[in-house]
């Protein structure tokens, strides 16, 4: 990975050369998978980014929004926008642009041409994955054809693809994925185990699991400017899972009537829209306990809960264990 600045039309740009020889070395899967976090940092009106130099991750570079994107192979990449809001689009082929709202996540592929990102003005923090297209033929077998003959036919001509034209939701037990591998606790010959198996997982619940594919089916059949409303209000709830979330005022925030909200947000995320603030709620609690060291009653108090015992039931039946055994 190699970057540096350019000038161009529209300024001076941060470019980012992919050279794949070097950027899949000492990487998984016989060197064809590799995972990067991606963070941007906003002060005094100057935006910064980390993570994008695979060489030294935590190597700050100001930026303006975009970062022009060369790659020296075909790759595949995976994108989960964890927050704030982020686009690719590849330069050759504009009517693909990637848009990956906060918390979506999608799949593309780029030929090697030119292409830029592009994260929009407030923090970021993002989860990606690059793999070489030879991968997953490996890795789903016979289901490869079957389910991603597009993507092949892609691959095969050089012209760039997208696997949803309306970026999907993370549901919380990927994000709970991801963040297992971002927090891997082992070294060494382990860690790259520990490494293979919770990213073999990710990919094959990203590209096979049920939900993915019943959820990318429901979101072409919305209009573009309901998904975008639902967008905004499971933005709000993650934001504010502390707070008292009444259907009647969620569904103010969408401009829908209660009956179309619940309707279409199981649709969207796959589930009653209580049953998914439960699941945020758990997640999040989860990850106080268990990275922070919170209290079972201070992790409750903040998602929610004024009551441990209803947390400590609530989250029983969600995650299917007691808050007590991340102890």
């Amino acid at each position: 990975m190699k970057l540096e600045e350019n000038s161009t039309d529209y300024g001076n740009l941060l470019c980012k050369e992919i050279h794949v020889k070097q950027l899949f070395k000492d990487s998984y899967f016989e060197n064809s998978v590799q995972f990067n976090n991606v963070e941007v940092t906003n002060k005094d009106d100057v935006a910064f980014i980390n993570g994008i130099d695979f060489s030294n991750p935590q190597q700050l570079f100001e930026f303006d929004s975009e970062i022009r994107v060369i790659s020296d192979q075909h790759l595949i990449k995976f994108h989960f926008s964890l927050e704030g809001t982020y686009s690719y689009q590849p330069l050759s082929h504009i009517k693909y642009l990637v848009q990956i709202p906060e918390n979506h996540c999608n799949m593309f592929y780029y030929p090697t041409t030119e292409g830029r990102d592009i994260f929009y003005k407030g923090n970021a923090k993002v989860f990606e994955i690059y793999i070489k297209p030879k991968l997953l033929p490996k890795l789903l077998g016979t289901h490869f054809k079957k389910s991603f003959g597009k993507l092949q036919h892609a691959i095969l001509n050089s012209n760039s693809f997208v696997l949803w034209d309306k970026s999907k939701f993370i549901p919380p037990q990927i994000r709970s994925k991801i963040n297992e591998i971002v927090q891997c606790p082992y070294k060494g010959e382990i860690r790259k185990r520990y490494l293979e198996s919770k990213l073999t997982v990710l990919l094959i619940d990203f590209l096979m699991g049920r939900q993915t594919l019943e959820i990318s089916k429901n979101n072409n059949k919305l209009m573009n400017s309901d998904y975008l409303a639902l967008v905004k209000v499971e933005a709000h709830i993650r934001k504010n899972l502390k707070e008292p979330l009444k259907i009647l005022d969620l569904a103010e925030i969408a401009g829908f009537n209660a009956t179309k909200l619940k309707r279409d947000f199981k649709k969207v995320y796959g589930m009653p829209i209580f049953r998914y603030i439960t699941a945020l709620r758990m997640e999040a609690a989860k990850s106080l306990i268990a990275q922070d060291g919170a209290t079972i009653a201070h992790a409750a108090y903040e998602v929610g809960y004024s009551n441990p015992q209803h947390f400590t039931k609530a989250f029983k039946r969600t995650m299917g264990y007691l808050p007590s055994n991340l102890k």
